[in-house]
């Protein structure tokens, strides 16, 4: 289990997320705490569950 807190969507954090979700063949689940509640929140987890994922038992949860 991979937990990421405060997770704002920037080009940093998702390049650090594309590297997690596509190097590490182990990871089962990812929880994600999102900083905002807003409208952008929609758009931050479309584009992670949009990353490719080496294992294909990786399952990305929003809390």
């Amino acid at each position: 289990i991979l937990e990421i807190s405060e997770y704002g969507g920037s080009f940093q954090e998702l390049d650090q997320m594309r590297h997690f979700l596509g190097k590490l063949e182990c990871l089962e689940t990812v929880k994600v705490s999102v900083v905002d509640a807003d409208n952008n929140s929609k758009l931050l987890r479309t584009n992670l569950l949009s990353l490719p994922r080496l294992s294909s038992e990786c399952n990305i949860q929003f809390i």
